[in-house]
C-alpha cells in the first residue's frame, strides 16, 4: 500500500513518531536492515534472471508515464492533502504498483516501484522534511506487497496459461482479487512489525488506519486492477483511469478540509464553534422528543503547573490523553469538544441529572488514573492528573446552549472553590 513512510507523511507507520535511524531500538534497526537487504538481493536477482521482451518494456513505459502525468496534474491537490494529514496520508501510487504486479515480468516490478516512489520523494518528500531512509523503507514495503501479489498471480497462472493473460479471463478476476488482498496484507505485515518493534504498543488500535484510509486504499488497488486490464487489452484505455483518480483525490481532500474546519487539531475533538452548533442541534432534538440532556464542562486542575514543570509538549500530550479518555468513557452519540485551553465540553443526550452525575464521576476517576509517558528517556510517566467538572441539565438549568454553559461554568467554579477534583451540579434555575 502506498502509504508507508516511517515518519510524518504516511500511515500507519507514521505514528511511530520521530523515528531516528540511529536512536531506534536495536531490534527494529536489525529488522529494517534485514528486510531491506533481502528485498534488494531478491530484486537484483530477479532483474538479472528475468527476460522481458519489447511489449513488457512498453507496458513499463506506459505505467511510468501515466504515473508521472497523474503526479503532475494532481500535484497541488496531493500537496494540500499531505499538509492537512495529521497522522496518515494515503497517496495513490498503488494504482500503478499493483498494476505492475499484475502485468509486468517480476524482474521489472522493483524498478517501476523505485522510479515512481523516487519521483514522489523528489516532488513532496524533500519539501516535507521526510528523511530519505524512510522513503527507502516505504519502497521496500511496496515491493514486498507487489511480490506477494505476484506470487498469487503465479499460483493462478497455471489455470490461465500466462500470467500476463490473467486480466483477460474469469480466472484472472479471481487472481486479481486475491492479489489485492495479499498486497494489503503483506504491506501491513511489514509495517506493523516495524511499529511493534519501535514502540511496543499495548494495542494496535492506536496505529491502525481509519476506515476512510482503508477504503481509499482498496479503491486505489481496484483502479490498479482495472489499469492492468486496460494495459493488456487496450493500452490507450489506461488513460481513462487518470480522470477518476483525480476526482477521487479531490474528494478525499474535500473530506480532509471538512475535518480540518470542524476538528481541534491538537485533540481530534470538535472545535469550539462546531461543538456549539452540534450542541444546539442536540438541544433542539431533546425539546422535540421531550427528552432530557446534560452539558458538562471539564477543566483540568493546575494545568499551568504541568506546562511549567514538564513543558508544553507534555501539556499537549496530557490534552490528547484526556481527549481519548473522554471519547472512551462517553457514548458514541455524545458530542465532545475542546472549548479552549485545558477546558473540554460535552453534551450528553437523553440523560437525567443522576445519570449525568454518574457519567461525570466516572470521567473524573478515569482522568485520575491516566499515565502520560514522559518524552525524556528514563523519566517517569506523569501521574496524578485531576479535573473538575461542572454539570448543567436540560431543561432544569436552561433551554439554550449559552444558558446551560453559564450554569455549568458556575458549577465548575463551585467545584474549584471546594478543592478541585470533584463534580458539581448546577443549582441555578435559569430555564426561564
Amino acid at each position: 500500500m502506498s502509504r508507508t513512510q516511517l515518519g510524518e507523511r504516511t500511515s500507519p507507520a507514521s505514528r511511530i513518531g520521530s523515528w531516528d535511524l540511529w536512536s531506534t531500538p536495536r531490534a527494529m534497526l536489525t529488522y529494517v536492515l534485514l528486510v531491506e537487504s533481502l528485498v534488494a538481493i531478491s530484486a537484483g536477482s530477479l532483474a538479472f534472471l528475468s527476460r522481458p521482451d519489447g511489449s513488457d518494456f512498453g507496458r513499463l513505459a506506459l505505467l511510468i508515464g501515466l504515473a508521472l502525468v497523474f503526479e503532475e496534474i494532481s500535484a497541488r491537490v496531493a500537496r494540500l492533502r499531505s499538509r492537512l494529514a495529521v497522522y496518515s496520508h494515503v497517496d495513490m501510487t498503488s494504482v500503478w504498483t499493483f498494476a505492475a504486479a499484475v502485468v509486468l515480468p517480476i524482474g521489472l516490478i522493483a524498478p517501476l516501484c523505485t522510479l515512481i516512489l523516487a519521483n514522489s520523494w523528489l516532488r513532496y518528500g524533500r519539501q516535507s522534511g521526510i528523511r530519505p531512509y524512510r522513503h527507502v523503507f516505504n519502497a521496500v514495503g511496496v515491493i514486498c506487497a507487489c511480490y506477494a501479489a505476484r506470487a498469487t498471480m503465479a499460483g493462478f497462472a497455471t489455470l490461465a496459461g500466462r500470467v500476463t493473460e490473467l486480466p483477460g479471463s474469469v480466472v484472472g478476476v479471481l487472481a486479481i482479487g486475491c492479489g489485492l488482498l495479499l498486497y494489503m496484507l503483506a504491506n501491513a505485515a511489514v509495517l506493523y512489525t516495524a511499529i511493534y518493534l519501535a514502540v511496543r504498543p499495548e494495542s494496535f488500535r492506536s496505529v491502525l488506519n481509519s476506515w476512510q484510509d482503508a477504503s481509499l486504499e482498496v479503491a486505489t488497488l481496484c483502479l490498479g486492477g482495472l489499469t492492468a486490464l486496460a494495459v493488456v487489452q487496450q493500452p490507450l484505455l489506461a488513460l481513462l483511469v487518470v480522470p477518476p483518480m483525480f476526482v477521487l483525490q479531490r474528494s478525499v481532500l474535500t473530506k480532509q478540509l471538512e475535518v480540518a474546519a470542524t476538528t481541534d487539531a491538537k485533540t481530534g475533538l470538535l472545535n469550539a464553534a462546531t461543538w456549539h452548533h452540534v450542541a444546539g442541534r442536540e438541544l433542539s432534538r431533546a425539546e422535540r422528543e421531550q427528552q432530557g440532556a446534560a452539558l458538562l464542562i471539564i477543566d483540568m486542575d493546575n494545568f499551568k503547573r504541568i506546562n511549567d514543570n514538564y513543558g508544553h509538549l507534555i501539556g499537549d500530550d496530557v490534552l490528547k490523553a484526556v481527549a481519548g479518555c473522554l471519547a472512551e468513557e462517553m457514548r458514541g452519540y455524545d458530542s465532545i469538544g475542546r472549548f479552549g485551553g485545558e477546558e473540554f465540553v460535552a453534551v450528553l443526550a437523553d440523560v437525567d441529572e443522576l445519570a449525568a452525575l454518574t457519567i461525570s464521576e466516572r470521567i473524573r476517576q478515569r482522568i485520575g488514573q491516566l499515565e502520560v509517558p514522559s518524552r525524556d528517556e528514563g523519566m517517569p510517566s506523569l501521574r496524578g492528573l485531576s479535573a473538575s467538572i461542572g454539570v448543567a441539565c436540560y431543561p432544569e438549568h436552561g433551554l439554550e446552549v449559552e444558558t446551560l454553559l453559564h450554569a455549568a461554568d458556575s458549577a465548575l467554579y463551585t467545584a474549584k472553590r471546594a478543592g478541585r477534583n470533584r463534580v458539581e451540579v448546577s443549582t441555578a434555575n435559569l430555564s426561564r
